[in-house]
């Protein structure tokens, strides 16, 4: 073993020089499109905080919006963006720019500690522009979006984090902000976790609460109106879209027709994933459960367009990890296609010969089809899972593992044996 690890050394220091090389490129591209870009939903962001602070609408005609889109957040989102408009447009640009590179590092940093890897720091760092050129996060840099913000918060969360005593809040926060993270209170349900369970449901009703005593017209407005308004993030068939709904409206089915087939598959893709995600928390497997309900909460959504496909970061650290070397046929084609982002061919499907349309339709809509291919396989492998306790383990915190002194030996050991596992 020591002979190998001697041997692959240098290999493996080459991979990280390199990887490190591709974050700083990827990092000073990103940084120079914070100064010399403009990042059309942050701007919307730091509108809804300005008009938070001076009293006017959010979701009439009266929102001002200098990029002439509107605000579909709840207010509580528009109270925390307040700052945002204390700061001129590009130093938030910059600010911003800055603080999701840092949290994708910190999100990597954490995913490896939770799958037992040594120098989870390095290898997040090594990683890191892997996963700011995947197609999703591109988006959320280009448009300065929140998404990024809000995995941070569920990884917090669920990956042991933040402490037992306040679990909850960090889901509870991010579904105030855009509700879709509501989806992961899931994990707790299955960990039978009810303090944190009821701990989120609480916090959650808290931000409602606030921002009803805050703005109560707005409020209302919002979980009454604009909350059921299911198209407010674009129509099903924006080329962008890569939930069911996308997929579905590819083809010519009637409206009724439509909506049923997206119910049945949310359906089967919400029963497949709490089933799955049970036997791989029971397996102490907290990392592909959470990356899980992430995929299945997008493909069941009524829309998800491709910045909000964050939870494809997980590829590549269950790309990286030993321990999931069997899974790599479907891994790294799925990241290959979120790298690449294949969306945009959808815009040029209308025109040429049927082949050329059904070869488009297929790539343009390659990243729905990478989702599913991921859970299909999640499926397969979570038959093969044998629980190790009667319930679920609760995270352990992060802080534990980097203190528990594992050596590049034993992590190794550790997979080689996880491995002999997954193959009986």
């Amino acid at each position: 073993m020591l002979l190998t690890e001697v041997r692959t050394r240098p290999v493996r220091s080459l991979v990280i020089a390199i990887g490190l090389t591709v974050s700083a490129l990827a990092v000073a591209g990103y940084m120079r499109d914070a100064v010399n870009e403009y990042l059309m939903d942050l701007d919307v962001f730091r509108d809804a905080g300005w008009a938070f602070l001076h009293h006017t609408p959010l979701y009439t005609e009266g929102f001002f919006s200098h990029s002439g889109f509107r605000f579909i957040y709840p207010p509580f989102a528009a109270f925390l963006f307040a700052p945002m408009a204390l700061v001129g447009s590009t130093a938030l640009q910059v600010l911003w720019t800055i603080g999701l590179i840092a949290l994708v590092w910190w999100v990597l940093k954490v995913v490896y500690q939770r799958l037992d890897m040594s120098q989870p720091s390095l290898i997040a760092a090594a990683s890191l522009g892997a996963v700011l050129w995947l197609e999703p996060f591109r988006s959320n840099f280009t448009f300065g979006q929140i998404n990024i913000v809000l995995m941070a918060l569920v990884v917090a969360d669920l990956l042991g984090v933040i402490p037992k005593r306040f679990r909850g809040v960090g889901i509870a926060l991010a579904a105030a902000i855009k509700v879709t993270p509501a989806a992961f209170g899931l994990i707790f349900l299955l960990r039978r976790d009810w303090p944190s369970a009821f701990r989120a449901m609480g916090a959650f009703a808290a931000t409602v609460a606030f921002g009803y005593w805050l703005r109560p017209d707005s409020t209302v407005y919002f979980w009454t109106t604009e909350f059921f308004a299911t198209d407010r993030a674009g129509d099903p068939s924006f080329f962008r879209n890569q939930a069911l709904t996308g997929l579905i409206a590819r083809f010519d089915f009637s409206d009724g027709t439509a909506k049923a087939l997206w119910l049945a598959g949310a359906l089967i893709v919400v029963a497949g994933t709490a089933w799955a995600a049970y036997r791989f928390l029971r397996a102490d497997e907290p990392v592909v459960a959470v990356a899980l309900v992430g995929l299945a909460s997008l493909l069941a959504a009524p829309i998800a367009v491709t910045h909000h496909w964050v939870y494809a970061l997980f590829l590549v650290p269950l790309l990286v990890a030993p321990a999931y070397r069997r899974w790599w046929p479907v891994l790294l084609p799925a990241t290959v296609v979120f790298l690449i982002g294949p969306n945009h061919l959808l815009r040029e499907a209308s025109s040429g010969g049927w082949v050329e349309k059904l070869l488009l339709e297929v790539l343009g809509t390659s990243q729905c089809l990478a989702a599913i291919a991921v859970f299909v396989a999640a499926m397969i492998a979570a038959r093969s899972r044998r629980p190790g306790a009667e319930a679920p383990a609760e995270a352990r915190p992060v802080e534990a593992q980097a203190a528990s002194g594992e050596t590049e030996e034993t992590v190794t050991e550790t997979a080689q044996v996880q491995n002999a596992d997954a193959t009986r």
